[in-house]
């Protein structure tokens, strides 16, 4: 009994661009992004792999305003000089960052199971 309707080869596609978004995350922050942007013509509109990529640049979009907007603004609220402006924007930082990597972990897992993100499967 085949469980997901996608092959081999989509799953493989959108496996990589789950990689990737998850190399952006953590170790090659703009360099993997260059990459999945690069990716955007290269899928079928409506294929496995077009789903995965247009969520990981969401999600990293996300990442990025949501970790160097609020840092900035944490920073430009409660002053460079003071202690505690640095142990908010270290524990802010560190834990939603933390929370993007889980995500993007989850997409690398869905990907390999050949799913979608969320739990409805349509």
């Amino acid at each position: 009994m085949k469980i997901n309707k996608y092959d081999q080869k989509e799953i493989k596609q959108a496996s990589a661009i789950a990689l990737w978004s998850l190399l952006n995350l953590t170790f090659l922050p703009l360099l993997s992004f260059i990459v999945l942007l690069s990716k955007i013509n290269n899928f079928a509109a409506n294929s496995f792999a077009t789903y995965h990529l247009n969520f990981a640049i969401k999600l990293n979009l996300a990442a990025a305003t949501a970790l160097i907007l609020v840092s900035a603004l944490i920073i430009l609220f409660g002053g460079l000089n003071s202690g505690m402006t640095w142990v908010f924007v270290i524990t802010y930082f560190i834990s939603v960052h933390a929370v993007f990597i889980l995500i993007s972990v989850w997409m690398l897992v869905r990907a390999w199971a050949g799913h979608k993100m969320g739990y409805k499967q349509v």
